[in-house]
């Protein structure tokens, strides 16, 4: 601890010296237990640590930080020990193993009570897991190395001295694959935590939205055109998929729109238990090479960044389980305003499908 002190004291020096503006860095301590079907039997809790260096938005003019009270903008290390989380597989003890995670996340300020900031802090992350069923072949928790990290939960942060916060913050925490690899279990935790961060070079000035009127394009239609995988059970095979989906979005403004699509995904090879082993319940499977679905849901554009979620029925859809609705979210990346890549999630239930990668144009 006295090395990531002496390191918070130290850092400032030399970021101050190259002239960043509303900058801090910090460190936090990470607590927590696995919850859901998926958790430890002889023991079951982790531990962590991350650090990070993040950019105060208050100085920031653009439209998409005022409209939805965004405070800061982080990135972040972090490793969460969870070989406590133990399991008897197989008459012998079965360890989760370790996560080291590369993260960004946005605060949103909920509410302000003098020198204490409530905020809403939604993280996405990229994490190396260092066990999975190849290195343990009895294991079924994670089908792969590389998972997706999401994490959500509210936080407070206490200014206790003019450039030092006290951090906390309980939240969802989520390890996942998407069905690219199989199995496909995952982790679900609730976690808190603990931790102090340094402003770097802070501006005492803070600015306001411009009053300018702004012209909103309510009306854009685009297209999306995905590929994506769902991978075959513990081997190093996978069904792939296409997708394709027109939408029609309304911009209430320049940050928010209301959004409907036609989504249809296209299947490589159709569910046939004479063909492939259908002991793992998939509730994507489908006896037609072709599914189309109509769904409901939002554009959220932060700056060139967007995130999309939707809720969907089926309009066609030859289930094995019957499926009738469907759920996907994802991240956009505008390369220009009409042209862009992709990458969501399509999910039925709790259960994820596949991640879609592609790109986008829109008119």
């Amino acid at each position: 601890m006295k090395k990531i002190y002496f390191t918070l004291l130290l850092l400032p020096t030399i970021f101050v010296a190259q002239q960043l503006k509303n900058y801090f860095i910090g460190y936090s301590s990470i607590y927590g237990a696995p919850i859901g079907k998926i958790r430890g039997d002889v023991s079951n809790h982790i531990t962590g640590q991350q650090i990070f260096i993040g950019h105060n938005l208050q100085n920031d003019p653009q439209e998409w930080v005022h409209t939805l009270s965004a405070e800061n903008l982080r990135f972040g290390f972090s490793h969460i020990d969870m070989n406590k989380v133990q399991q008897n597989l197989s008459g012998r003890t079965y360890s989760f193993g370790d996560a080291y995670a590369a993260t960004a996340s946005v605060d949103f300020r909920l509410a302000k009570f003098g020198k204490v900031n409530v905020h809403f802090s939604p993280t996405i992350g990229v994490a190396y897991i260092s066990t999975n069923v190849y290195t343990d072949p009895d294991s079924y928790i994670f089908g792969s190395h590389i998972n997706t990290m999401f994490e959500a939960g509210l936080g407070l942060q206490y200014h206790f001295m003019q450039d030092y916060a006290l951090t906390t913050k309980v939240s969802f925490l989520h390890f996942s694959n998407g069905g690219m690899q199989l199995p496909n279990a995952g982790v679900n935790a609730l976690i808190a935590t603990f931790g102090i961060q340094r402003n770097l070079n802070f501006d005492s000035v803070q600015s306001k939205p411009s009053k300018t009127e702004k012209h909103v394009k309510k009306h854009a239609v685009d297209l999306t055109v995905g590929f994506g995988q769902r991978g075959k059970y513990k081997i190093k095979e996978a069904f792939y998929r296409a997708t394709i989906s027109p939408a029609y979005s309304y911009f209430i403004s320049n940050v928010i729109g209301l959004k409907a699509s036609i989504d249809a995904v296209y299947y490589d090879q159709v569910f046939n238990p004479a063909v492939y082993d259908d002991s793992v319940p998939y509730w994507g499977k489908s006896y037609d090479h072709w599914r189309i679905g109509a769904s409901l849901g939002t554009e959220i554009k932060m700056n060139k960044v967007s995130f999309n979620a939707s809720f969907g029925s089926y309009l066609y859809f030859k289930s094995p389980y019957n499926q009738k609705t469907y759920w996907k979210a994802g991240l956009r990346y505008y390369i220009t305003p009409k042209i862009g890549v992709d990458g969501t999630m399509f999910a039925h239930q709790f259960q994820a499908d596949i991640i879609s990668f592609g790109a986008f144009l829109r008119l």
